[in-house]
């Protein structure tokens, strides 16, 4: 019996069959904006960049007089933009020859290798930019986690910032695994649901541990030590510091602390035990010996919605995480609505022949332009997605290694 010849749909299915599986952390964040995005309105569609709003936290007064006798505060919102714009695509050549392959033979010589690159490529690309968001973090720089209490300590933030405690996800580096499962592999919990995603090893502490050998590795700039705030009481998303050089950098997703300001409880703002993690939002390279970082979160002393128990002072230390000019991987743990991704189907060019699949939301493209003098063709496998953007940025943490 002569083979099928091997069509755009056939291998467009197969391919986002395999994508799901080794995607651990594209499948458990929350893509729920891909149907806004893509809708139409009056035959046209909306475009690629969404708002997600962000709702404001509510000031509480004592007493039956409404506001205390004064005006309500007014309600508002906050928001994150979702802009679907990154592109990436694997190349395909074969002859008439190869495509008469039986469906097996082609995946496993062609398509596997082939969209496991993708896979890893879009993995690698969207944690590197999601983690760079993050300003909690567990763990020592320089060292493997290795007990179930670091997993245990990143549960911990969660929970004071109030993340919903289901679904939870950690993507554990394949070092924090081997020191983790053999000394506790008693304590994790298997089930059906999960068994066949790529990396799954069980649940512990709230959350789905899933192996992932993409995570990204962060980078710390040349002055880590000596660095204090530069002036009282300063609020908002700059932090003035000193105690910096000409040509000192720091790195976006370098992660501080800063002496005697403590976390605020989210809703009534009392002071808690832990002092208040900050995150750099962009690169900087110091021109002089003073200068300004951009920080999230912003410093707010002021209910509602304060960040810090009190604003730093003049002098404060500032610590930062890891050493001068060296990278650390760092491990992801995340409730699902913290982070936001969407993907988003591309048409089939004119003159080609294609098909486009959505499997779980992730829309992929196979597309093929024939070599007619050659007798071969040209396929492409591509996918569009926007950059993840945290949308509850404490909802996540980072361990980091």
């Amino acid at each position: 019996m002569t083979n099928t010849i091997l069509t755009h749909t056939m291998i467009a299915r197969e391919a986002a069959a395999m994508m799901t599986e080794e995607m651990p952390f594209i499948l458990n964040v929350n893509r729920a904006r891909e149907d806004d995005i893509n809708a139409k309105v009056n035959g046209y569609r909306k475009g690629g960049t969404l708002k997600i709003k962000i709702p404001p936290p509510s000031k509480v007064y004592d007493g039956a007089t409404f506001a205390a006798g004064g005006s309500a505060d007014a309600q508002v919102e906050s928001y994150v933009t979702l802009t679907i714009a990154t592109q990436k695509h694997v190349p395909l050549t074969f002859t008439a020859l190869e495509k008469a392959l039986s469906l097996d033979d082609f995946k496993e010589r062609f398509l596997r290798p082939a969209i496991s690159t993708l896979c890893a490529t879009v993995e690698a690309d969207m944690l590197a930019k999601a983690m760079v968001q993050i300003p909690n973090l567990v763990g020592t720089a320089g060292t493997t986690p290795n007990s179930a209490k670091i997993y245990s300590q990143a549960s911990a933030v969660l929970q004071r910032h109030l993340a919903p405690t289901s679904p939870r996800t950690m993507l554990f580096s394949d070092d924090a695994n081997v020191e983790l499962v053999d000394a506790s592999k008693a304590l994790f919990i298997k089930d059906v649901e999960d068994q066949y995603s790529k990396g799954y090893v069980g649940r512990y502490g709230g959350f789905k541990f899933h192996e992932c050998v993409n995570l990204p590795v962060h980078t710390l700039g040349t002055k880590v030590s000596g660095v204090a705030v530069d002036g009282a009481s300063q609020t908002g998303a700059s932090l003035n510091v000193k105690g910096v050089a000409n040509t000192n950098t720091f790195t976006k997703g370098t992660v501080f602390t800063i002496a005697n300001v403590f976390e605020a409880h989210p809703l009534t703002g009392q002071a808690l035990t832990s002092l208040r993690q900050f995150v750099i939002t962009a690169d900087v390279t110091m021109t002089t010996t003073t200068g300004a970082l951009s920080i999230y979160p912003a410093l707010d002393a002021t209910a509602p919605g304060k960040t810090v128990s009190a604003l730093p002072a003049d002098g404060a230390a500032i610590t930062i995480v890891g050493s001068a000019s060296t990278g650390y991987r760092q491990n992801i743990a995340f409730q699902r609505d913290a982070i936001a991704c969407a993907f988003a189907p591309l048409p089939i060019l004119a003159g080609c022949e294609g098909y486009t699949f959505d499997a779980d939301g992730i829309a992929l493209r196979v597309m093929t332009g024939g070599d007619f003098n050659a007798d071969s063709e040209n396929t492409r496998i591509d996918v569009l997605y926007a950059d993840p953007v945290l949308v509850y940025r404490d909802h996540a943490v980072r361990i980091t290694e």
